[in-house]
């Protein structure tokens, strides 16, 4: 976000959940691929890993036998119900918790962008839990039997028959991973898209556009690779019919370690990336210019500044000799 001009609090909150929702339309697919591939193999000592196979016969049975809709967009109503909830209030929280911290007087570091997200990640997972339950379900809807299938035809429809056939307690099943899975995506993603923008701009010279993307790919990486094992651990809870399947999180990632190895923590981190990368990517670009566009600044500048190493520039055709000067 540009930090060029002090914006009005609901801003952040306006341009977390349209940002979010924005890049949810492109990355749901791979998000259904993951969670499929999550529940594949679960306590089948015989499948303690996926392989390329597993990657091929899921994606082929979402491409050709479910369809569009139901293959690649199932449970689009619920990812969307949960961002606006979810991401409106994590990155809205995370945003005046920092201004607040910075007014103080404190230096806005790593530890401090850290201590923000981790609140707002915790309060933001704490209220959308129900809608990360009907999330999962409707994404893995269709790798179970047709007499199994909840068939859930909206997110309302999931919520209102959550409630009445298994309990409003149902609808907070599995909350203790998603909290905690909430506070590492918004510590992984702000802090660590803060921290890189921070670098890339000071130390590299990159600006504009640049920055924005490359800031983006670093704070992608880390969301990865931080919340895989919590978020396999969340969808299998959820994903569950019974209460008794697992006694908690604990639980579920030691049965899973115990029948499927270590890497059952890591099931579906290829899709992962194919999800997380695009949407962190298109979630930091949108909030940008979402957030020029509630200020009444230009979205898109006419010509985008290319990045600037080592005091020099691409426009002046002299970046790749003072590369090699600086480095001699």
């Amino acid at each position: 976000m540009s930090a060029d001009r002090r914006r009005p609090l609901w801003h952040h909150f306006a341009i977390g959940g349209l940002g979010d929702m924005g890049a949810t339309l492109i990355s749901h697919p791979a998000d259904v691929l993951k969670v499929r591939l999550q529940l594949r193999g679960e306590l089948d000592a015989k499948r303690p890993a996926v392989h390329l196979k597993d990657y091929r016969e899921v994606a082929r049975q979402l491409c050709r036998t479910d369809g569009l809709r139901r293959g690649l967009y199932p449970g689009l109503s619920a990812a969307l119900l949960r961002h606006s909830i979810f991401s409106t209030l994590r990155h809205g929280l995370y945003r005046v918790f920092e201004e607040h911290w910075a007014s103080s007087g404190r230096s806005v570091n790593l530890a401090s962008r850290i201590g923000c997200g981790a609140v707002a990640g915790a309060l933001a997972g704490s209220v959308a839990n129900p809608c990360d339950v009907v999330l999962i379900r409707m994404q893995a809807d269709g790798s179970l039997a047709p007499s199994q299938r909840r068939n859930y035809r909206h997110a309302l429809d999931g919520i209102v028959r959550i409630a009445r056939e298994e309990g409003a307690r149902t609808l907070w099943r599995g909350i203790q991973p998603c909290v905690l899975r909430a506070m590492l995506i918004t510590t992984s993603q702000n802090a660590s898209y803060g921290t890189a923008r921070s670098f890339l701009g000071t130390q590299l010279g990159l600006q504009g556009f640049g920055l924005n993307i490359c800031s983006a790919i670093c704070s992608g990486t880390v969301a990865c690779l931080v919340t895989s094992p919590v978020d396999v651990v969340k969808t299998r809870i959820m994903q569950s019919r019974t209460s008794g399947t697992y006694s908690g999180p604990i639980d579920c990632m030691v049965q899973a370690i115990r029948l499927e190895g270590p890497l059952a923590l890591y099931k579906g981190l290829t899709a992962t990336f194919l999800r997380l990368w695009p949407h962190t990517v298109m979630l930091f670009v949108l909030q940008e210019r979402i957030d020029h566009a509630l200020a009444g600044e230009r979205v898109w500048s006419s010509s985008v500044p290319l990045p600037k190493f080592f005091g020099a520039t691409f426009e002046d055709g002299t970046w790749s000799r003072s590369l090699r000067q600086r480095v001699s």
